[in-house]
């Protein structure tokens, strides 16, 4: 893992990047900043690609909404010290051409370390790539360097998940090629911008084998999610 982020510097903000995932073709993950409103929001209005594969994205996407989901990452990473929204990009300063979004989120009373006892971290991700740049395997590798480089190596998660819905093979085959498995099928979730319910499906990444197979055994799987909408991850 390649982090030009200068760690010595207490100030610093973790998991800024810029991360070199791969030389070729060029593939790095960067915190968005607020220069990144105008390409996110052409990216998003291309076609319905992105709206259609997300609980939250709106249609037409404004500058507006871009301006909003920006200034709330720069906020929470300014409040916390971590960085938690990355930038797709083909250099280390180059426009965006996607994201990867993560947020912790708190364990629920059966979700506790096997041996300690203690509250599992868990962190939950949402994807996007620019439609001019799907089927080239940046939503794959980019999904897999969060989850697990960043969020279960760097920021020491014993739990990261994602969702998607069940018809969406392309956002499933991101989940899958995080590493992460699938371990609810269906789930019934109300998306309030279209109003009615869709069905979704739930896909997990463990630390270790020893957290997988205690949460295996401390519950059915479908009870290893709240059953809600988790609409931050978008």
């Amino acid at each position: 893992m390649t982090n030009t982020q200068d760690m010595q510097d207490p100030q610093a903000i973790k998991a800024m990047g810029p991360y070199h995932v791969r030389e070729n073709p060029p593939h790095y993950l960067s915190a968005v900043e607020m220069s990144d409103v105008p390409e996110f929001t052409r990216i998003a209005n291309i076609n319905q690609d992105i709206y259609n594969g997300s609980a939250t994205f709106q249609f037409p996407f404004l500058e507006a909404h871009a301006q909003a989901r920006i200034k709330k990452s720069i906020a929470n990473r300014t409040a916390t010290g971590i960085n938690m929204h990355w930038a797709v990009r083909a250099s280390p300063t180059g426009p965006m051409i996607g994201w990867v979004h993560a947020y912790f989120r708190d364990a629920n009373e059966l979700e506790v370390h096997p041996k300690t006892g203690a509250p599992l971290k868990i962190a939950e991700i949402g994807y996007g790539v620019s439609p001019e740049c799907t089927g080239k395997g940046y939503g794959g590798r980019s999904a897999r360097f969060v989850v697990q480089e960043i969020l279960l190596k760097e920021m020491g998660c014993d739990i990261v998940r994602g969702e998607s819905y069940v018809e969406n093979i392309g956002s499933r085959r991101i989940l899958e090629a995080s590493g992460m498995k699938c371990e609810v099928e269906e789930n019934t979730v109300f998306i309030p911008k279209l109003q009615q319910d869709r069905l979704t499906c739930w896909y997990s990444g463990y630390k270790d084998a020893e957290v997988e197979a205690a949460m295996d055994k401390a519950q059915p799987i479908k009870s290893k999610i709240n059953n809600v909408a988790h609409y931050q991850a978008d």
